[in-house]
């Protein structure tokens, strides 16, 4: 009887592990996320003030332009608001966006 308690409390402990170190992932993920956003924040300000219709179609060009440029969409974000403080965009960066941007426009 002792061996079967012992066993289901391992199991239990096994699983309470398990569970831990997934729940620490997911909140170093939500750190890393709420980290970025004043960036991406920025960015969708500075893409809205360049001609982008709003929130939503700001934050739909930097998506588009990340996932078709193959670059996180911080590092777009950061990119996109140096851009408008330090001067170009890097060029593929800059004509992705651009067509985002018109891709974009012309689906609202």
């Amino acid at each position: 009887m002792s061996n079967r308690l012992a066993d289901d409390r391992r199991r239990r402990d096994s699983r309470a592990q398990t569970e831990v170190a997934a729940l620490r992932r997911e909140n170093a993920q939500l750190r890393k996320a709420l980290a970025g956003r004043p960036v991406v924040d920025q960015a969708r300000g500075v893409l809205m003030a360049a001609g982008a219709q709003g929130a939503q179609h700001a934050w739909e060009v930097l998506v588009d332009t990340s996932q078709r440029t193959n670059t996180r969409l911080r590092l777009v974000a950061e990119m996109v608001v140096a851009g408008a403080v330090d001067g170009p965009v890097a060029p593929h960066i800059a004509a992705q966006l651009q067509r985002s941007l018109a891709r974009h426009a012309v689906e609202r």
